[in-house]
């Protein structure tokens, strides 16, 4: 049962970051929220409700937390949450599981850029040094409050400015 907000959880809380490929509708962000919001009410490890909370960021991430200090997050339910955001991925026509693209914020626009063409982005000056970077492969709420966004020249890109 949902509990705190993300605010009030520990920074060892463990989290999961979902990024879409691109901004959610306001329709689809209300639909989103619903879900993810019954979702955690409900969420569980071996008949133990979970901790936990999720917020959306930017209209376009989906940040799940679970505060594991009392009962900790198990494969499956870890299993379930995946199913919730490939059910969304269906129901909305979003991609939210794919790594490959990654995200930087440039002149306040989120913008969507493959892997793969990272460097010549960077070299183009379409990234630039001051341009921030979704990590989101951060797994705690502290990690996440730090690191999930960084500029360009401070994060894993910095061999591309030189």
């Amino acid at each position: 049962m949902i509990t705190q907000t993300l605010e009030q959880m520990s920074d060892n809380a463990r989290l999961w970051v979902y990024q879409s490929t691109r901004p959610f509708i306001p329709e689809e962000k209300v639909q989103i929220e619903m879900q993810l919001q019954r979702f955690v009410n409900q969420w569980a490890a071996h008949g133990q409700d979970l901790d936990a909370t999720f917020v959306i960021a930017y209209d376009q991430f989906i940040v799940i937390a679970v505060d594991e200090s009392r009962h900790g997050a198990s494969g499956c339910s870890i299993d379930s949450s995946v199913g919730l955001i490939r059910s969304m991925e269906q129901e909305f026509g979003l991609s939210l599981l794919d790594r490959t693209q990654i995200a930087v914020e440039s002149n306040e626009r989120i913008q969507m850029f493959p892997f793969n063409a990272i460097k010549e982005n960077v070299q183009s000056g379409v990234i630039g040094q001051e341009s921030v970077v979704f990590n989101n492969s951060v797994q705690s709420l502290g990690d996440w409050k730090q690191n999930w966004k960084q500029k360009a020249k401070d994060s894993w890109m910095k061999r591309f400015f030189s």
